[in-house]
């Protein structure tokens, strides 16, 4: 799916996402809530609106293409970024016209952290049902965490070997970001660590 010169529909990503994660979720779990608000912001100068979609190999590129300032992680914990960057639409009714970019760093043991962002306000998908695990500060702007854990056939939530998901908004921005195999605080220090393309 995530090949070169190939792009999975958003749908099918969405889906693939949320298929993963729900190899690990149990229906016991409470549905994800909504994420922290923060004062609307500008828009930066000369973004253009989206051109394309597609699958790409640079920030840069995959920024032309999303027409919005993307972010990147500065600090990846050793996983490396080995796939194209994604850029699709936005699949929230009256949103087709935002894009929805996502980018994964993976390494040994089966841990990886992603990150899904986008221009709409809102989340483009929905990670399915999980466990709040509380709230953090990222760079001024409330997240909220939830684990997929702490239910029968299922590890504890102190356990490392979860999937965790930590998502905020920050104007016009929405970010989600995902890790699997990896303490909270890897998580977080992974968000906190994005910066402007």
């Amino acid at each position: 799916m995530f090949g070169n010169g190939k792009l999975a529909a958003r749908s099918t990503l969405a889906a693939g996402l949320a298929g993963l994660v729900m190899l690990t979720a149990a229906p016991a779990l409470a549905a994800a809530g909504p994420a922290g608000t923060a004062p609307a912001g500008t828009a930066p100068a000369g973004t253009a609106a989206p051109a394309a979609t597609g699958s790409f190999k640079t920030w840069s590129a995959a920024q032309r293409a999303a027409g919005f300032r993307l972010k990147t992680a500065r600090r990846t914990y050793g996983l490396k970024r080995k796939r194209p960057i994604l850029v699709s639409k936005c699949q929230v009714t009256g949103k087709l016209h935002k894009r929805d970019v996502f980018a994964e760093w993976s390494g040994s043991h089966r841990r990886y952290m992603w990150i899904d962002q986008n221009n709409s306000g809102q989340a483009c998908s929905n990670f399915g049902a999980a466990k709040p695990l509380g709230t953090y500060r990222i760079k001024g702007h409330k997240a909220h965490m939830f684990g997929f854990c702490g239910v029968k056939g299922l590890p504890s939530c102190k356990s490392r070997r979860i999937v965790l998901v930590l998502q905020w908004k920050a104007g016009r921005d929405y970010y989600v970001t995902y890790s699997g195999n990896e303490w909270r605080r890897t998580l977080v220090g992974f968000s906190r660590s994005l910066r402007r393309v």
